[in-house]
């Protein structure tokens, strides 16, 4: 925003920016927030999925050095139909020479790994649960930038977000 005024002395210009509203810097840290909670959410997932690729990979070969199934199913934290499953699914590997104790806590370590990570995921839902019905009540978005943001459906923020009380940060 530019204004020119003429006063006896000659021109002077005024260059500054009026405030924007305050709805409008309410929703621009809701965009923020939403965006970070995005990445956070997708970083979590991303981080997830390698830990789950390594704790099937320890599974596999534990079972290859002759682990019991039972032994396996009980560092991990998973049913004896899913360590098997796991099992046929690597058909392809040496026996490592690997003590099983050590084996059995690299297992337990990867489960609590996930166990963390899993929580994380929690907390960070809730928060963009939280961030959601804030931006619904306010009636600073739309639905539809609000799926955008989030990565969810519209219709799914409508359901999630129905007579939530909004916290915001």
């Amino acid at each position: 925003m530019s204004v020119t005024h003429q006063d006896d002395a000659g021109y002077y210009r005024y260059r500054g920016t009026p405030k924007p509203h305050p709805a409008a810097r309410q929703a621009d840290k809701l965009r923020r927030l939403l965006k970070a909670n995005r990445q956070r959410i997708a970083f979590n997932a991303s981080s997830s999925r390698s830990l789950f690729v390594r704790l099937n990979q320890h599974i596999a070969q534990a079972l290859g050095d002759g682990i019991k199934v039972t032994h396996l199913a009980e560092a991990a934290g998973l049913s004896r139909w899913t360590i098997r499953t796991i099992g046929r699914s690597f058909d392809d590997l040496l026996p490592s020479g690997t003590h099983p104790d050590q084996q059995l806590a690299a297992i337990a370590g990867l489960k609590s790994e996930l166990a963390e990570l899993e929580e994380v995921k929690a907390a960070l839902e809730e928060r963009r649960l939280s961030l959601l019905a804030a931006a619904r009540r306010l009636g600073l978005m739309d639905d539809f930038e609000l799926a955008a943001l989030s990565g969810l459906q519209s219709g799914d923020i409508r359901k999630m977000t129905w007579g939530l009380q909004p916290r915001l940060p």
